[in-house]
């Protein structure tokens, strides 16, 4: 069985996103620990649930929760459960982690953790590795990382981790056409769209600060203009606006546009060569 059969999610040929997402559906199956780092955009979520899929079958179903969405002081609770005390009465809330007893979680930016909070999960896990495996958690996590920094983990956490990197795009050229092509046939399953060679072109030429997330979105503009079946590079004209959440695109001097790194980090500053 190739790697294309047991992993059907993963569009294009990259010989490094492939072993990355082996590594992961191997480490799910020995019931192993993963953070999946990446670039924003990339497909950390997707691959960490992809792998999950390929569980035992009789694994129980997978949480998810995004850190970020919580406050540093409530995420702790949240995720080991909190003991309160009413006179005589005590009350336990269960935390998402021993709600997930036989199952898994799936904690989304793990870097916006309290790294007091991280060395607390691990001593939760190690408690939880001497239990049955259908007792036990597989945990999942992704955080954000770029190729200058490194993501900063308390030692206790990353110790219980096999930590797995997902390929930026520009890394891998080689699947922008495989993707566009995979996109485009799920935006109009009726209708047969392709790009031209000097578009793909122009897209292998350009850094994707936004990763995959970034080309979805500019196909997607692309699509609302008058194509015939095929986007070309002077469709790119047609797009004079800036959508600072995914990508900017404006007018230069030659009547193109040209395509910045809009995906702007906080803290952070991505550079990008043009689409011209």
């Amino acid at each position: 069985m190739t790697d294309c059969q047991i992993i059907p999610e993963i569009v294009g040929c990259s010989a490094t996103l492939r072993m990355a997402a082996l590594q992961a559906v191997d480490a799910i199956k020995h019931g192993r620990h993963i953070l999946v780092e990446g670039e924003p955009g990339s497909g950390r979520r997707l691959l960490a649930r992809s792998a999950w899929c390929h569980r035992s079958r009789s694994a129980r179903s997978l949480f998810t929760l995004d850190c970020r969405m919580f406050p540093s002081d409530g995420v702790e609770e949240l995720l080991l459960g909190e003991r309160s005390s009413a006179d005589a009465h005590a009350t336990i809330h269960l935390g998402k982690l021993k709600m997930s007893i036989g199952g898994g979680l799936l904690l989304l930016h793990v870097e916006s953790l309290h790294l007091k909070t991280q060395r607390r999960l691990a001593q939760a896990l190690s408690h939880i590795l001497s239990c049955p495996r259908s007792e036990a958690i597989q945990l999942m996590m992704t955080c954000t990382c770029f190729s200058h920094t490194t993501t900063s983990l308390h030692p206790d956490l990353a110790a219980l981790l096999l930590r797995i990197r997902v390929p930026a795009l520009r890394e891998r050229v080689e699947d922008i056409r495989a993707l566009a092509e995979s996109f485009l046939h799920n935006a109009s399953p009726f209708e047969r769209i392709r790009c031209s060679l000097a578009l793909i072109d122009r897209f292998c030429d350009y850094d994707w600060p936004g990763n995959v997330t970034e080309l979805r979105t500019v196909l997607r503009r692309l699509l609302l203009e008058q194509h015939n079946g095929l986007l070309d590079v002077h469709h790119l004209a047609d797009l004079p606006y800036r959508d600072d959440t995914c990508f900017a695109l404006r007018q230069d001097g030659h009547g193109l546009p040209r395509m910045d790194a809009g995906l702007i980090q906080s803290g952070s500053s991505v550079t990008s060569r043009s689409l011209q």
